[in-house]
Formats: structure tokens, C-alpha cells, sequence
């Protein structure tokens, strides 16, 4: 009997990459609004308050789903903004990778598509209180600004991915150390991070939110979580992408096992970055402020990692030439017999 052969990868991992995404949408879905609870505790302490639960987030939400939706005329709108949004970051859930990458041949996005689709929902997110009309309408029509100048600030960090995917480029760091040849990846998880860091605040948020009422208002607020937790998993994934497991070549049971590691990893990074987005909200900035130094210190650090990164390019070429020189191939002997 012969084998038939299957060109790309076997039909087992494919299911099992499609089930793992599954499974890290609902996750991340679940975790959003515990992360920016935990977020808010722990700011809080750092405040000297104390009395906040750390469900405080979840419970709010599910609050508002119990509540009856209030629309008035021409604010179907908002709603739809906010059901968008939410739409694109239960995408980019599915998207981000959390404690897994996918095989070689799985459909994959670009980090492009990756950001993109993170600042389209961080402006959907934007709009309702945008077109209020009011005054507070302001500080919304700065976020928009802030983040439609966002993804041309991103462009030396889109940069470093080339045209790869995006579970194609973190394999390539999967093997670099964050202290030597992985430095310019960790500067540019930075720069991502400081997206979050210095994004809009509680206040602005309650602004965003005055137009929703009812499941239109948990919505929105479950779609806001999601994009924060994406854009803090996408950092980490940058700067340490050793922690993600390596599907492929390895037992299935083997694979699981270091999913679950990568999960465990993935939720102490998630306290780290708790703790730095809590300090980072005890700075009392202007929202225009805040804008120009996000977009200024993503630019900044996004070119500084483009710059080592072509840095360290050159003296790779040149190890790879003293390599060869060093240990060429073997010559064919062409001389033929002597008589």
C-alpha cells in the first residue's frame, strides 16, 4: 500500500491551530475586563485607596447588559459604532497570538492587518462621543486625531516584520535573546506598549460612554477591554516571543503541554504590564499633551529599533561570509587519472 501525501501541513494540526484560536478568542474575551479591573485595583492601592474589587469591571458590564437600552432618535448609530468595535476585537482576539503560533501554511495576518484592524476599532470606539455635539465631544475629536496619526507613527516597527506574517516573524524571534540580537524587538514591544500606557483614561472613557446606556453601554465597554488586552498581548509577543509554543514539530501532547505554559507565562506578563499601566495613570497629563507624547515616544522608539536592527544586519552578512571562508565546501577533484 502506498501513503498518500498530503502537500502542506497534516489536516491534524490544522484542526488543532483552528481549535486553539477558538479557544484564545474566548479567553481573551473572558480576561479583558478582569485585566482592566485588576488594572484599576491596582492603581488604586497605589493611590492609597482600598474598597475597590478587583471584579469590579465585570460586574459593571454585566450590569448594563441587565439594564433596558435607552436609544433615542439618532443614536442607532452609536450603537452600531459599538457593536463594530467589539466585532474587531473579538477579531483581533483570535488574531494575537497568546500561548501558541500556528503551523507553517496556516492562514496567518501580516502585523499590518494586525494593527490596523486595532486602531479601526480604537477610533470606532472613539466616535460616539464625537458626535455628540457637545463639549466634551472634544476630547474625543483628540483621540481620533491621536489615532488616525497612529499607524503612520507604527510604520518603523511594521517595518521590522517585512512582508512575513505575523506567526512567521515571531518565529524568527523565537530563538533570539531579549538581551542581545532580540534588543531592537523588545524596544519595538515597548513602543507598543506605550500605545496602552498612554491611551485615553478613566475620565474620557465615562465621556465616550455618555451617549450608551443599556447593553449598547456593556458593549462598548467589553469591546475597550478586548483592544486594551490586544495591543499589551501584541507588545509581550514582541519583546519575549520564547514564550509562545512551537506547533509542528513535536508530539500533540507535547504541543498542549507547552500551551498551557505559554498560558501561565502569558498571565504573569499580564501583571507586569498591570503594574506599569497603573503607575503610568498616576501621571496627570492633558489629553493633547498625552497624544503628542504617545505618538512622539512610539515614533521614537519604533525608529531607534529600525535603526539597530539594520545595525545588526551587516555584521550577520559579514559573520555568514567569514563562516563560509572559514569552512568552504569541499572541491571536486576534475583532474583525471594519471597515465
Amino acid at each position: 500500500m502506498t501513503q498518500e501525501v498530503i502537500d502542506g501541513p497534516a489536516w491534524g494540526w490544522l484542526a488543532g491551530c483552528a481549535f486553539m484560536l477558538l479557544v484564545q478568542a474566548a479567553l481573551m474575551v473572558l480576561v479583558a475586563p478582569l485585566f482592566t479591573g485588576v488594572t484599576a485595583w491596582v492603581s488604586a492601592v497605589l493611590e492609597g485607596q482600598s474598597g475597590l474589587p478587583v471584579m469590579g469591571r465585570w460586574l459593571d458590564i454585566q450590569h448594563q447588559f441587565r439594564r433596558p437600552g435607552l436609544r433615542s432618535e439618532g443614536e442607532g448609530l452609536n450603537a452600531l459604532f459599538g457593536f463594530s468595535a467589539f466585532v474587531l476585537g473579538v477579531l483581533c482576539c483570535a488574531l494575537v497570538p497568546v500561548f501558541t503560533l500556528t503551523i507553517a501554511g496556516f492562514p496567518a495576518p501580516g502585523l499590518l492587518l494586525v494593527c490596523g484592524l486595532l486602531v479601526g476599532a480604537s477610533v470606532l470606539l472613539s466616535l460616539p462621543q464625537a458626535l455628540q455635539g457637545h463639549f466634551s465631544a472634544s476630547q474625543a475629536c483628540i483621540a481620533l486625531l491621536g489615532d488616525g496619526l497612529l499607524l503612520p507613527v507604527l510604520v518603523p516597527i511594521l517595518l521590522l516584520a517585512g512582508t512575513h506574517d505575523l506567526a512567521a516573524f515571531l518565529a524568527g524571534l523565537h530563538a533570539l535573546s531579549p538581551l542581545t540580537d532580540g534588543a531592537p524587538y523588545v524596544l519595538a514591544g515597548v513602543a507598543l506598549f506605550v500605545v496602552v500606557a498612554l491611551g485615553p483614561d478613566g475620565r474620557e472613557t465615562a465621556g465616550a460612554m455618555a451617549p450608551l446606556a443599556g447593553p449598547d453601554r456593556g458593549l462598548w465597554l467589553l469591546a475597550a477591554d478586548c483592544v486594551r488586552l490586544c495591543w499589551v498581548t501584541l507588545a509581550a509577543d514582541m519583546a519575549w516571543a520564547a514564550s509562545l509554543s512551537m506547533p509542528g514539530g513535536m508530539p500533540a501532547g507535547q504541543w498542549v503541554f507547552q500551551c498551557l505554559v505559554g498560558a501561565v507565562l502569558w498571565v504573569c506578563k499580564l501583571g507586569v504590564a498591570a503594574l506599569l499601566l497603573a503607575g503610568a495613570r498616576l501621571l496627570v497629563l492633558p489629553a493633547t499633551r498625552r497624544v503628542r507624547i504617545r505618538l512622539g515616544a512610539v515614533f521614537l522608539l519604533g525608529l531607534l529599533a529600525w535603526q539597530v536592527t539594520w545595525a545588526h544586519a551587516p555584521r550577520q552578512a559579514q559573520s555568514m561570509n567569514d563562516t563560509q571562508l572559514t569552512d568552504p565546501s569541499p572541491a571536486t577533484d576534475t583532474t583525471g587519472p594519471t597515465s
